[in-house]
């Protein structure tokens, strides 16, 4: 399916109306991941509610922005989307960067969407602690970037600066467009946390134990956080749990849900 929200071509899959009687969740993905890889999350709730997601601008069949966003930018076009589909109250399920655009939903004042409870898989918004080292080798970094791109030592520092950039560059910023890499730039160093503890209904959080992208301690971090939180831990599960071990956490989602 296609809508148009904030001059950009949306897809999303809506299995029910805005005049339907069931309760909606509305799904927020993760970084570069497109709905079609959450079908094994969203189809077991197919039966029992109106179940609608998008993709968000410049994944899956959504256009990319034209300009890079920023997390409170993501907010907007999910609360945007959700008033264009007649979504006025939901259940908020999101993994990795979605977690940080369902923080800014559950938390903005006046926000047109009501969220009822929220489950977050894998969920990003808790900035990772740096080391001192970790921040010398980032100064030098800049300095060096500043060296590779000006017109007078480019020609001494510009292949060095690429290569110390090509090093340090993750397999999404890699394959990024310049528009996402400097909107991934923005969204990887929000801190979420200030907001955390202003949620206030009841939020499942979901972690894979071996996680290596938003390991277990953020949810750990979230749990103090977020008032009257939970954390459920899934055996052998990485960034996506519902892959490695989907008997548990179809077991723990149901769980929650129908409670």
């Amino acid at each position: 399916m296609e809508i148009t929200v904030k001059g950009l071509k949306v897809n999303y899959i809506d299995n029910g109306t805005a005049a339907d009687p069931r309760e909606v969740v509305l799904f927020l993905h993760g970084w570069g991941a497109p709905i079609t890889a959450y079908r094994t999350v969203l189809a077991p709730l197919e039966q029992r509610y109106r179940v609608v997601a998008f993709d968000m601008p410049g994944v899956g069949g959504t256009d990319e922005p034209q300009e890079p966003l920023t997390v409170q930018d993501y907010v907007d076009f999910a609360e945007s989307f959700a008033q264009a589909v007649g979504i006025r109250k939901c259940i908020l399920i999101c993994h990795s960067h979605g977690g940080r655009v369902s923080v800014g939903l559950m938390t903005r004042p006046g926000c047109r969407l009501e969220v009822t409870k929220a489950v977050f898989i894998d969920a990003a918004g808790v900035l990772p602690k740096r080391s001192m080292g970790y921040k010398i080798r980032q100064r030098i970094y800049k300095c060096l970037r500043v060296l590779g791109t000006s017109k007078l030592t480019r020609p001494l520092f510009g292949e060095l600066y690429e290569t110390q950039r090509d090093k340090r560059s993750s397999a999404d910023y890699k394959a990024a467009s310049p528009v996402m890499r400097k909107t991934l730039s923005n969204v990887v160093n929000t801190d979420m946390t200030p907001f955390m503890p202003q949620i206030k209904v009841p939020v499942l959080l979901v972690w894979g134990e071996k996680d290596t992208a938003t390991p277990l301690s953020d949810g750990q971090t979230m749990e103090k956080l977020i008032p009257g939180s939970g954390l459920a831990v899934i055996q052998g599960g990485s960034h996506f749990p519902f892959v490695e071990n989907p008997v548990q956490f179809a077991g723990v989602m149901a769980a929650f849900l129908l409670q």
